[in-house]
């Protein structure tokens, strides 16, 4: 396993205020020796490799389901956008686009985004001698319920032999587990689950929700407002927290902090069931992260 470090839009209203429309281009990787590991072969290109996808934020608007967000118009020039980047940080981009609380979807801006990205990564893959699955995984520690996860790729045949290799990158939400750590050593007072689970899902909310910026989408233009809106609308039902009067307040600070007080309590509560202790949940702490897995096998 090798760990990457990438400058990576993770937020939404990154996403929904990208420059103007381009054209999908793919950047050239050498590919790997005879010799070389075919998964390791495409791990190392998917970090240096780079695409500029474009792409619609259509798709959230047209299938929203809201009783307070509408989107009177779900097509045009306003919701295309461009991103550009290395293939491992579209894909991180790409997982967390799949944002989901038990496995309910938060949103669907990103879907388009998310099918170029397949097909950029595709094109990367096509023509080598053997066939490849990418998996990018988001998730706080393991299995939280709250995660993201984006494939590329079919499964391998059963009786296929298969390599593997994993990278690390940037996620784009706050680094937390030496945070998380400090709350939970020997010298702290009071660690517990639930001093942890505030910790990681502070620095969760903040990652999806940066205030100052996410104050700045809300006083935006269509249809960069009802999207960000809606956004803390899904997730604020999904926690059991009512965010949605905040956000139509431009007050991004107040809807994170009961985004996160919700997300808290969740977090502490499934901790307390997976993990020991506190200190070894914060050693699993990985919200900064995102990994990426491929799996190559011959055909």
């Amino acid at each position: 396993m090798r760990a990457i470090s990438t400058v990576l839009d993770a937020a939404l209203f990154l996403l929904l205020v990208g420059a103007a429309v381009g054209t999908l281009a793919l950047g050239t990787s050498p590919p790997p020796s005879a010799n070389a590991d075919a998964a390791d072969g495409v791990a190392d290109a998917l970090t240096t490799s780079t695409a500029t996808v474009q792409y619609s934020l259509a798709p959230g608007a047209r299938r929203a389901s809201s009783r307070v967000v509408t989107f009177p118009i779900t097509e045009g020039a306003t919701f295309r956008r461009t991103a550009h980047g290395t293939l491992a940080s579209h894909l991180s981009t790409a997982a967390l686009g799949s944002l989901a609380v038990d496995g309910q979807r938060v949103s669907h801006a990103r879907v388009d985004y998310q099918r170029s990205v397949a097909n950029a990564t595709r094109n990367l893959t096509r023509g080598r001698d053997h066939l490849a699955r990418i998996r990018a995984r988001w998730e706080p520690y393991p299995d939280a319920p709250i995660r993201g996860t984006y494939t590329v790729g079919p499964a391998p045949p059963r009786d296929a032999t298969v390599h593997a290799e994993t990278v690390v990158v940037a996620s784009g939400l706050p680094s937390t587990r030496e945070a998380a750590r400090r709350v939970t050593s020997e010298n702290a007072t009071n660690a517990t689950f639930e001093r942890l689970g505030s910790i990681v899902a502070q620095r969760v909310v903040r990652g999806l929700f940066p205030p100052n910026r996410t104050r700045s989408a809300l006083l935006g233009d269509y249809p960069v407002e009802q999207l960000v809106t809606y956004r803390y609308e899904r997730l604020g039902r999904f926690l059991g927290a009512n965010v949605t009067a905040r956000a139509e307040a431009d007050n991004a600070t107040g809807a994170n902090d009961a985004l996160a007080a919700a997300l808290g309590d969740r977090l502490a509560a499934d901790m307390r069931t997976r993990f020991q202790s506190p200190s070894a949940a914060a050693d699993a702490v990985s919200v900064g992260q995102v990994r990426i897995t491929v799996r190559t096998w011959s055909p």
